[in-house]
């Protein structure tokens, strides 16, 4: 095995602010570093088409300042929605890391100390602020009432978890609502900030700051920060919600969850959705002709398990599971199983990993498989540009079977939308759209009828598209 030289993932070498690459004027978010090539995140990937194997010049910055600079050649390009991995072997000298890493500590020293606004709130809208300080008394009021009322608690047992949980409930009640002002009255607040990237990047840069602390003793808002699998979304942020548990040590800890079920529930929502539309189309055909369904970007599949544990089926169902986690089809599979095992031969599941680039060619994907009588995605797409997005839509509805569902959902825009929360507190970016947007995913395509729904909590769009019989 030839030899590689060891590549660092940024946060083990800048513990505060990792260095920018800038491919030309784009700038992009550094994924690994070595001696001899980087790894980087660009924003746009429809930019990387047809590059593979060219040279480009690129620079490791810290704001205006420059680390380092070079060429390197384009050795791997994935896509991952919107963005783009682009990973570069350099064709210019070579990265000296502990160098590299000491001028960037002394660097950030140097710039905070002479800013005039560091340690200030200069810049960031006074109501967003206000705002913060207001969602952060919130949080430590309940905190503060939560940790008194169980210092003093004299009870022990059954009796005393009885009694944490009815306060517990108590606070729930009165803080949910609370939270949900304070929520959409941000939304409205920051509706000028997404224009202007930079007054964007500070306002979030603040907000990480004063809010994320706070909500971190909440375990699925933590998960969302923290990215333990390595990007947001994953099938156990998706079950916390799915399975809406009391989680955690303290009572606090457990109201605080609460808080970030609340701010997700939408992935809730858009699953019971799409679950009864499965279970409508499933009983209003009964007999002995197997039905095919397949969830492209499936995560845990909670709804297809969820759904099985009826009593009997109206017909057979062959049920194809399809995400780029091993993890995710692993956990969709055995929680499956349990339930087809007990329908005898009446359901089927298979799993199916691909990469993501992968899921992105569904004609390549779906080649092995049947034609299918619902096809339905509930999560990709919110991390799609609208051209990848279109064109997935196309390509998903030319796998669906006469008389079919094409189903896909995707966050939205409004002030109840979860977006600043996401993107502010757990550095979560999806892609927001419209109505319009929805329905422009199936122009030019031969439809019987197209339905765009808002989910409860207004919050995610739900589109469902009928093919031909």
């Amino acid at each position: 095995m030839f030899f590689r030289a060891e590549r660092y993932r940024p946060e083990e070498l800048f513990k505060e602010v990792v260095p920018a690459v800038y491919f030309g004027n784009e700038k992009a978010a550094l994924k690994n570093i070595s001696m001899t090539g980087i790894a980087a995140q660009s924003s746009d990937a429809d930019t990387w088409d047809g590059r593979l194997g060219s040279e480009i010049p690129f620079e490791l910055k810290v704001g205006d300042e420059k680390l380092y600079h070079g060429s390197g050649r384009i050795r791997r390009v994935e896509p991952h929605g919107a963005r783009a991995t682009v990973a570069l072997e350099f064709t210019s000298g070579f990265l000296d890391i502990p160098a590299i890493v000491t001028k960037h500590d002394n660097l950030l020293l140097s710039r905070a100390l002479a800013d005039p606004t560091f340690g200030t709130s200069e810049g960031i809208l006074p109501e967003f602020a206000q705002l913060c300080m207001e969602i952060v008394n919130l949080f430590r009021s309940y905190k503060q009432i939560l940790e008194a009322y169980e210092a003093r608690l004299t009870a022990t047992g059954d009796e005393r978890d009885a009694k944490l949980l009815s306060a517990l409930i108590a606070c729930e009640e009165r803080i949910v609502p609370q939270w949900k002002e304070l929520w959409y009255r941000g939304s409205d607040i920051l509706e000028p900030v997404w224009a202007d990237p930079a007054v964007l990047a500070r306002h979030k840069r603040y907000a990480e700051r004063v809010l994320t602390p706070d909500f971190m003793p909440g375990a699925v808002m933590r998960r969302c920060y923290e990215k333990p699998l390595g990007y947001p979304g994953d099938f156990q942020i998706m079950n916390y919600v799915y399975e809406w548990q009391r989680i955690g040590n303290t009572p606090y800890e457990k109201l605080l969850h609460r808080i970030g079920i609340e701010t997700g529930a939408c992935v809730g929502t858009r699953l019971r959705m799409t679950q009864k539309i499965l279970g409508d189309a499933i009983a209003a055909n009964p007999g002995d002709k197997a039905m095919n369904i397949a969830n492209l970007g499936c995560g845990s599949a909670y709804e297809v398990y969820d759904y099985l544990r009826i009593e009997r089926l109206a017909r057979p169902v062959n049920f194809t599971l399809i995400d780029q986690d091993q993890r995710a089809l692993s956990h969709a599979y055995e929680h499956g199983f349990r339930e087809v095992s007990r329908h005898r031969g009446r359901a089927k599941i298979q799993c199916l990993q691909a990469s993501f680039a992968q899921l992105l060619k569904a004609g390549a994907l779906f080649r092995t498989l049947p034609p299918q009588d619902i096809l339905y995605s509930l999560g990709l797409f919110d991390y799609l540009s609208h051209r990848r997005a279109k064109a997935l839509a196309h390509d998903l509805y030319e796998q669906v079977a006469p008389g079919g569902k094409l189903i896909i959902a995707n966050v939205k825009q409004g002030r109840e939308t979860c977006q600043w929360p996401l993107e502010f507190v757990t550095d979560w970016s999806l892609i927001y759209r419209t109505e319009d947007d929805m329905r422009a995913m199936v122009e030019g395509l031969d439809v019987t009828n197209v339905t765009v729904t808002e989910d409860a909590t207004k919050c995610v769009y739900l589109m469902v598209a009928d093919k031909p019989a």
